[in-house]
């Protein structure tokens, strides 16, 4: 296990209380993801990559035709498979640059929260992996955050290194150095744009979407 898995695996049981923070803007800004997504994925077969312990998942299964949703950590799966989803939802522990589907398998991604995680020098193979598995013209809903000071840790970078980390403190008090990228929205149409479609873009205080729809040679 990575440290990026440990932390998440250690912070289960807390993770959760990110989406419940009593903060208006915030809330509001979340509610506008759900909303978003829900649109996005009308009657799609959904690809959920990092679902974690399905809080977004809950969302997506009000109007998909059926998720199958990932993620490396057990722990956070044991969670998300104990909750109520109201389409054929099924859930899979595996790598997200190592997806083990068929060519074409999907006609839609979900992929909320994993893209800070993802170093810079393997987004292209992340991406180049989530396309390779969905369809031509299928939607892919990205969202993250934005970074705000002072909330989520110390945020520090490594001389020579162009990532960025957090410095994360769980309630046990162990601490751990997670990778956490952030991005400028023009940097966001930048990476996302040049092998999709971009639909909609959404740049708020807390939180940032994209929804694109993917274009096949």
């Amino acid at each position: 296990m990575d440290k990026m898995d440990e932390y998440y695996s250690k912070r289960t049981r807390e993770y959760e209380r990110i989406y419940h923070r009593d903060d208006p803007i915030r809330q509001s800004e979340q509610n506008k993801i759900a909303e978003a997504i829900k649109k996005t994925f009308r009657n799609r077969k959904v690809l959920e990559v990092a679902c974690g312990t399905g809080f977004w998942t809950t969302f997506l299964s009000e109007s998909a035709k059926n998720i199958i949703a990932i993620d490396n950590s057990n722990a956070v799966l044991e969670i998300a498979r104990s909750k109520h989803y109201k389409c054929p939802t099924y859930f899979q522990k595996c790598d997200a640059y190592n997806l083990p589907f068929l060519e074409c398998s999907f006609d839609g991604s979900l992929v909320n929260f994993w893209v800070s995680h993802i170093s810079k020098e393997k987004i292209g193979v992340f991406l180049r992996g989530l396309h390779r598995v969905l369809s031509d013209r299928s939607r892919i809903f990205i969202a993250d955050n934005v970074f705000n000071e002072g909330i989520g840790g110390k945020l520090v970078q490594d001389e020579g290194d162009d990532n960025t980390y957090k410095i994360r403190t769980l309630e046990s008090g162990e601490q751990y150095k997670v990778l956490k990228n952030y991005y400028s929205e023009d940097q966001i149409i930048n990476i996302f744009g040049k092998s999709t479609n971009p639909l909609n873009i959404y740049f708020g205080k807390c939180f940032w979407y994209i929804c694109c729809e993917l274009k096949k040679d």
